[in-house]
């Protein structure tokens, strides 16, 4: 008898459970728009061309394996760091910024959660809806998660002024999470104009935003995604940001991430440091170093650095060719409903306003993979199989 008995089984994720779902269904054509990677034309994640050339210089010039140290190579913080705040505030304020190398953007979150639930506050309040993991891993931590209203299904669209209320009525030092481009599951991002009033009420509140940034480069620029955070540290105001480079690097294996946490003095930034290290050398001890050379590498060398900006202008240009594509037949097949929004939206992701009992025809008779809230992943589509996908949703559209 196992002194294990008894242990319950827990809950798949609801993603990852559609990914299995998938991988059993034995039928020869079947199309997967769930999981949050981008494919290429051929349905490959690819080793992008930037990466393979580091990864042959890294070969020849790499002398050890190691230990990091517990935040990280200093120089990989450093050149993120730039990316994200941009290298003249950052190099001007990295003082005030505490920098530490993360197991991917899921490591940022949490050891970022981990850090507001032991030394600043109770709750975080996230987007009504958001990716699904945010309030695993901040309930984990003993974060009580709430949500703040972000999308509406029946306009789809930002329901920026209830989501300005309700932010309005948070008390000081409330942690509120932010997607800084290309919003998960949505794709819907606030304009310039709605960040610059984001900004102003979290100064005015005294409300400390959590910036994941998860897809930087996929939406826009990297200048233009990451513009919220930019704008808020223009503004001196204390924040936690989580990067992955999952993403735009296609590092999904690597577990390459880094958090970064604003504050307006030295003296806090350094206890901040100690806390976080403390918290990190209790969790995985330090980072790995592999996927850190490669960012670090490509982040340095200018050469590289204009091939993997080109290679990620290349993704970011197929996803929204493809979103485009989608409209267009879309629009052409079912009258009786406006697709025209999607084209606003940012990144991989967007709901294609399907209810959930069409996603489960679509499911069941035609193997066509998506979450139940009609949320896909567009880089799932490609030129070979988007009429197969627009004319089965018409089907059963036109059915109903």
């Amino acid at each position: 008898m196992t002194l294990f008995k008894g242990i319950p089984v827990a809950p798949m994720d609801p993603i990852f459970g559609l990914g299995a779902a998938y991988n059993k269904d034995a039928r020869d054509f079947k199309i997967n728009l769930t999981v949050g990677v981008y494919k290429d034309e051929v349905l490959q994640t690819p080793v992008l061309e930037s990466i393979k050339l580091t990864e042959t210089i890294l070969l020849k010039e790499e002398l050890n394996k190691e230990y990091s140290l517990i935040e990280g190579d200093k120089e990989y913080l450093s050149l993120v760091g730039s990316l994200v705040f941009g290298s003249s505030f950052f190099e001007q304020n990295h003082m005030f910024i505490s920098s530490f190398q993360t197991v991917g953007g899921t490591g940022a979150l949490r050891i970022g959660g981990e850090f507001l639930k032991k030394v600043v506050c109770e709750e975080i309040h996230i987007s009504d809806p958001s990716w699904p993991n945010h309030k695993g891993i901040f309930s984990e931590v003993g974060l009580l998660v709430k949500n703040y209203p972000y999308y509406d299904l029946n306009t789809n669209s930002l329901d920026f002024v209830q989501m300005r209320t309700y932010l309005k009525g948070l008390a000081p030092k409330s942690t509120v999470l932010f997607h800084t481009c290309c919003h998960n599951p949505s794709g819907a991002d606030p304009s310039k104009h709605q960040w610059q009033e984001l900004a102003t009420i979290c100064k005015e509140r005294n409300l400390i935003p959590f910036f994941d940034s998860a897809y930087l480069g996929l939406g826009k620029t990297l200048g233009d995604d990451t513009y919220a955070i930019r704008l808020f540290a223009s503004m001196g105001i204390e924040m936690l940001i989580a990067v992955s480079f999952s993403k735009n690097f296609s590092l999904y294996g690597e577990r390459i991430g880094a958090l970064y946490i604003y504050s307006n003095e030295i003296e806090t930034a350094q206890k901040i440091t100690s806390q976080i290290k403390t918290i990190i050398r209790r969790n995985y001890s330090n980072p790995p170093i592999h996927g850190m050379k490669i960012v670090k590498e490509i982040l340095r060398n200018p050469s590289l650095r204009a091939i993997w900006e080109e290679e990620l202008s290349l993704m970011r240009n197929r996803i929204l060719e493809m979103k485009s594509l989608f409209v267009e037949k879309l629009s052409l097949r079912v009258k009786n409903k406006d697709f025209s929004y999607l084209e606003q939206t940012n990144g991989m992701f967007c709901f294609c306003g399907l209810e959930k009992s069409v996603v489960e025809l679509l499911m069941k008779e035609y193997a066509i993979y998506m979450t139940h809230d009609g949320r896909i992943n567009v880089a799932g589509l490609t030129k070979n199989t988007i009429d197969y996908v627009v004319d089965s949703i018409a089907k059963v559209l036109n059915r109903i």
